[in-house]
Formats: structure tokens, sequence, C-alpha cells
């Protein structure tokens, strides 16, 4: 089961979004605005993806997706 995903850093966070949920049923992934902030707490079934603030949610995701 993966727990990163690479690949899908500069694509739509809606797809994303979706590519993440389809690989890992256990997991849900959340999009913010990247200048968001978020406390430091990981969690074993989010995966945070940070798009552009002008351009949230389908702006391209600009960080690498991870679990925790």
């Amino acid at each position: 089961m993966k727990v990163e995903w690479p690949e899908l850093k500069g694509v739509s966070g809606i797809e994303a979004k979706k590519k993440i949920e389809s690989d890992n049923p256990h997991v849900t992934a959340f999009i913010y605005p990247q200048d968001v902030y978020l406390p430091s707490i990981n969690c074993c079934n989010r995966v945070v993806l940070y798009v552009p603030s002008d351009n949230c949610p389908s702006g391209p995701v600009t960080n690498i997706p991870i679990i925790g």
C-alpha cells in the first residue's frame, strides 16, 4: 500500500486527492492553501496537499504528498 506520492507534485489538487484516495482507501487527502498554518501533528490516515492560495483547490500540488 502506498504511503507517499512524489509523482503527484505539480498535479491538480483535486486530481491528486482522487489518486491518493484510490491508491490507499485507508487515508483521506485534504487540500489546503500553502499559506495556511497547520500544527505538526502526524496522523496515520491523512495526507495534506498544499496548493497556491490563489488557486485552491484546483491548483498544482506544491509539496510531496505523504501520509502523516
